[in-house]
């Protein structure tokens, strides 16, 4: 088990949900368990989201074409090979699935997801850009949404502040889906990359 996520306390970086302990597994590879030749890097490690049928840290993942996913902590766990399917999963009172199993998640986005991934770029920008970034700004990226579902992303931003108060710049992950707008989604072939 790599954490207890109800009982060990989990320090994150402030106004963001990135867990701050690394639990020694950034920069660890695991290979794709559906598309050979794949191999995902595990790059950062993030809090868990009340309310989520799996409870558990979560983790962001690239692989080497520059896609992004996420993984739950029960699947990563077996990923990492820290526990074997079967096994009793003693912080959610269950068993580890396999892969194969219908309940497995694996790998896969959802929106608190794609959120935690535009605000890490968000904050990336904010160093080129100290004052605020500039209305129109583009990102795109390249989202791994589920086994065989790849696509790539086309964000603009549509203004660095609060749409309600005018303050600018706006840093909260609150208001971040305010802030840009997804005008485009492709969906794409990974081996054809």
């Amino acid at each position: 088990m790599l954490v207890n996520p109800s009982q060990d306390q989990l320090f994150t970086f402030p106004g963001t949900r990135m867990i701050q302990e690394s639990f020694g597994i950034i920069g660890y590879q695991i290979a794709d368990t559906g598309v050979s030749n794949r191999l995902w890097t595990i790059q950062s490690l993030y809090a868990p989201i009340s309310g989520r049928a799996l409870g558990g840290i979560r983790a962001k993942l690239v692989d080497q074409k520059g896609f992004f996913t996420f993984c739950n902590q029960r699947d990563l766990e077996v990923l990492l090979e820290i526990a074997e399917p079967g096994d009793w999963c003693p912080w959610l009172s269950s068993e580890y699935l396999s892969p194969t199993d219908a309940g497995w998640y694996g790998l896969c986005l959802d929106t608190e997801d794609l959120i935690d991934d535009l605000y890490e770029r968000e904050l990336l920008l904010r160093t080129q850009h100290p004052e605020f970034i500039p209305e129109s700004t583009e990102i795109t990226r390249r989202v791994h949404m589920d086994r065989g579902s790849d696509a790539t992303e086309l964000l603009i931003l549509l203004r660095d502040m609060d749409m309600d108060t005018g303050a600018y710049p706006d840093m909260r992950i609150e208001t971040l889906d305010r802030r840009w707008l997804r005008v485009e989604r492709e969906a794409v072939v990974w081996k054809r990359l």
